[in-house]
């Protein structure tokens, strides 16, 4: 009796392992998580006020996940305020300026930034250190002195993921990308994002 059968008892069995191991292979390429697609993962709150005394750029990142690949090397995020006309402030009209980075149990690492022709660039690690991740979230602060009115604030995310000599290029916003010890067309362990936000 059960040998007339074989086709009804085995098929479902098949079948359960297939999608058994079809769908493990699909959660496994589904979660992983490298620094290439890690662009995808990275979260932003921001605001971009008028106070008193000019406008003022509050924003946040985080990562929300480790990459499986490893946790090295340098960041950069370029900030540039826009005036009506869509250009970006003149030097002298960028007043104050900071980012920070988030630690588990110790104070946040402060990190001044840098005037360049086109805003303000920040630079920062990405390391494990005595099992605290630096680099995957923090903060920033840019205000204006008020003398321009600005429309708005573009965030510029630049990420690698290998041990570099710094960036050779003076750009808040990474159109030009130069690495000190890579070569010019090599763009294979780093990406960079945008962000937008409207003066409220």
């Amino acid at each position: 009796m059960f040998s007339g059968n074989k086709l009804i008892v085995i098929l479902p069995l098949f079948l359960m392992a297939f999608l058994f191991v079809g769908g493990s292979i699909y959660v496994k390429q589904a979660e992983e998580v490298t620094n290439d697609n890690l662009s995808e993962k990275v979260e932003w709150k921001k605001s971009f006020n008028e106070g008193d005394n000019g406008s003022v750029l509050n924003a946040s990142w985080s990562w929300g996940v480790m990459p499986d690949d490893g946790l090295q090397g340098t960041d950069y995020i370029g900030v540039t305020l826009m005036d009506e006309n869509g250009n970006p402030l003149p030097e002298e009209e960028l007043k104050d300026y900071k980012l920070s980075l988030k630690q588990n149990d110790q104070a946040d690492i402060v990190k001044e930034g840098q005037v360049v022709e086109n805003g303000i660039l920040f630079t920062f690690p990405n390391k494990l250190e005595e099992n605290q991740t630096i680099g995957d979230s923090g903060s920033l602060q840019v205000s204006s002195n008020g003398e321009t009115h600005t429309e708005q604030a573009v965030i510029s995310y630049l990420h690698t993921w290998e041990d570099h000599e710094g960036l050779e290029s003076q750009d808040a916003r990474f159109f030009n990308r130069s690495f000190k010890g890579k070569e010019d067309n090599d763009e294979s362990f780093y990406w960079v994002m945008e962000t937008f936000e409207d003066l409220e």
